[in-house]
């Protein structure tokens, strides 16, 4: 009697209790976590400046693991297109061209090494977005993942909520020995205290905040597995901290990802939710006299507003530097800021990447949005169906800040981005019929 290879190995990771020990994309995307919000962003091993960030090598080693796991695995018969996978080779493949590009053109002294850096902050990048989308055995496991990302954002809601509060960075005493790191300085608006939590900025803090609100209500009113404060304590705290954010970009982020979940809602939670926003819109002209007229004037006073100003006087500039390079671009991170600071990613992926960076980058964001939508479609059960729904509200809604916020140029709200969008290939793969994987097959999609 013969033993298949496979056999052996899942023989071998056997545990007393039955159940395998995989080091699986689970716990990979767990660490990450961790490491992207627990880490204040400004904190990276000095030897290898911005590309050094504990998240970042974290995200690269997830790069080698799907790698590894892709040559291991045993032969497969079958084969399933994954959009999202090959949305973010392209992406690779165009940074890859603009970098070699710009070597051979040459590069001044001080842009080389953000060159490099950024070559490897797209591979990061990548690495999550791979693991996300490959790494999940079954729709269980995205589930419990999608919880942990909620709870975790809600304690760096709780983090930005003190620090409104107080006036305090709080993370000052978080010193890691062979790290820099700059001093934390909170910014301010209208008298108002701008939390940033563990970013480094703001707006950074506020698309985190943006890209995870839509998951947390779905798991809140849909996850009745859970208790009512298991369930809706992380949207409360998200909700709150978006509040006091006194970010006007983030608010449009919020109200973008509950446009496209409102429709699914019943009328139920139509009732609850718009109760409990007038509560929380009566709690804030309470307890925070002036907070709310000062939002409101973020609106009314948009357009003389500096940084509304700024983000338009910038077109012409990025038209001029676009066709300097307008196939692939100058190379990704070597538009240093003394030259130009743009409010607008787009602007400048056009710039570093040139218009095919900027084309494949915005396929890969319709293929995940249309991958969350295909999921939803396709799944079976309500739950689901209203996870996938979540994800392209959250997908979508980061694709709408980043037309306010170089997002690509911050790790944490950069990073966000990408697990989400590798979380919209895996719900087409695990929330189709025949796309989930059975548990005693490879860890990766076929």
């Amino acid at each position: 009697m013969s033993v298949s290879p496979a056999a052996i190995r899942r023989i071998s990771r056997q545990r007393a209790d039955g159940r395998t020990r995989d080091f699986d994309g689970l716990t990979l995307l767990t660490v990450y976590l961790v490491l992207l919000f627990a880490v204040p962003s400004n904190l990276a091993f000095t030897a290898l400046g911005s590309a050094g960030r504990p998240a970042s090598l974290w995200a690269m080693f997830a790069g080698l693991w799907w790698c590894w796991w892709q040559v291991q695995r045993p032969a497969q018969s079958g084969w399933k297109l994954q959009p999202v996978r090959f949305a973010v080779f392209g992406l690779l493949i165009i940074g890859a061209l603009s970098y070699s590009t710009a070597l051979l053109r040459g590069l001044p002294a001080d842009e080389a090494n953000p060159a490099d850096n950024g070559m490897l902050r797209l591979a990061a990048w990548a690495g999550i977005l791979l693991v996300a989308n490959d790494g999940l055995r079954n729709s269980e496991m995205l589930h419990r993942l999608l919880r942990r990302i909620t709870w975790a954002v809600a304690i760096l809601a709780v983090v930005g909520i003190a620090q409104f509060v107080t006036g305090n960075p709080l993370i000052d005493w978080i010193s890691i020995p062979g790290m820099s790191s700059d001093l934390a300085v909170l910014d301010s608006r209208g008298g108002f205290v701008r939390a940033s939590a563990t970013a480094s900025q703001p707006l950074e803090y506020g698309v985190v905040l943006c890209l995870t609100f839509p998951l947390a209500i779905v798991l809140a009113l849909e996850d009745t597995t859970r208790t009512l404060i298991a369930r809706w304590l992380p949207a409360a705290l998200i909700a709150i901290a978006s509040v006091l954010s006194v970010s006007r970009s983030e608010l449009v982020g919020l109200l973008i990802g509950l446009v496209v979940l409102f429709p699914s809602f019943s009328g139920r939670a139509r009732l609850v939710l718009g109760a409990l926003g007038v509560l929380l819109a009566g709690m804030t002209a309470v307890l925070v006299p002036g907070l709310l007229g000062t939002i409101r004037g973020l609106f009314t006073g948009i357009a003389a507003d500096p940084s509304t100003v700024s983000r338009t006087s910038s077109y012409d500039a990025a038209v001029e530097l676009v066709s300097r390079f307008p196939l692939v671009g100058k190379g990704f991170g070597t538009l240093l800021a003394r030259y130009h600071i743009f409010d607008n990613q787009y602007l400048l992926l056009a710039i570093e990447l040139g218009l095919l960076g900027l084309i494949v980058f915005l396929t890969l964001l319709i293929t995940a949005l249309v991958s969350a939508g295909l999921a939803r479609e396709r799944a079976t059960t309500r739950i689901d169906r209203q996870l996938a729904r979540a994800l392209l509200a959250s997908a979508l809604s980061g694709a709408v800040m980043l037309a306010f916020f170089d997002g690509l140029s911050f790790p944490m709200s950069a990073g966000m981005l990408f697990l989400v969008l590798g979380l919209c290939g895996a719900a087409l793969r695990l929330f189709s019929p025949v796309g989930a994987p059975a548990s005693a097959q490879s860890i990766l999609t076929r």
